[in-house]
């Protein structure tokens, strides 16, 4: 596998990185709490590294006052004094947090084969419905979905022509993936 995939798409996004365009492919896993979501997200990520494509991953977080930084710490006063993007350097891991880009921007940061997005339930992009059950699918299935996983593939494996995958059968998730 070369270190780098071309792909076609309009939902790739592309960016330029050494005077040569790259494209990145942008799948979204979304469904409701507790329907499989982060397992389907964590399997796809781990089997698309050992077929040897780089991955990143973004998670949209619906927690109104969820914040990395608090009222008066050092960063929230660099954001304050104008800042529109403040970096976070911690013993673990680097941040960069980005207070003047959409998602569209946003998601141009990522330097990756994949971009493999859990939630962004509204992003524009091939999906992956996670769903409990029959419930779920009716009230939340896209256009864009191009398999359902989740709970739900305990019980049936197809939904109106749209293949219902376990995450075990992992491998055939990401053949769908890789076709697109």
């Amino acid at each position: 596998m070369s270190s780098r995939t071309t792909f076609k798409y309009s939902h790739d996004l592309t960016y330029k990185a050494n005077n040569v365009f790259i494209f990145m492919k942008i799948i979204g896993v979304y469904g409701f709490k507790k329907s499989g979501k982060t397992t389907v997200v964590t399997s796809i990520i781990s089997t698309l590294v050992k077929r040897g494509y780089s991955v990143s991953s973004a998670k949209s977080i619906h927690i109104e006052d969820f914040s990395l930084e608090s009222e008066g710490t050092d960063t929230h006063k660099h954001h304050l004094s104008g800042a529109d993007r403040v970096g976070i350097v911690y013993p673990k891991g680097k941040v960069v947090l980005y207070y003047d880009q959409n998602n569209e921007e946003f998601f141009n940061n990522f330097d990756s084969d994949y971009l493999i997005l859990e939630g962004f339930r509204d992003y524009k992009c091939p999906k992956i419905l996670c769903a409990r059950d029959e419930n779920d699918i009716i009230k939340d299935l896209k256009k864009e979905v191009i398999c359902i996983s989740g709970l739900i593939s305990n019980d049936i494996e197809e939904y109106k022509g749209i293949p219902v995958i376990s995450y075990r059968d992992i491998d055939k998730i990401i053949e769908i993936i890789e076709k697109l």
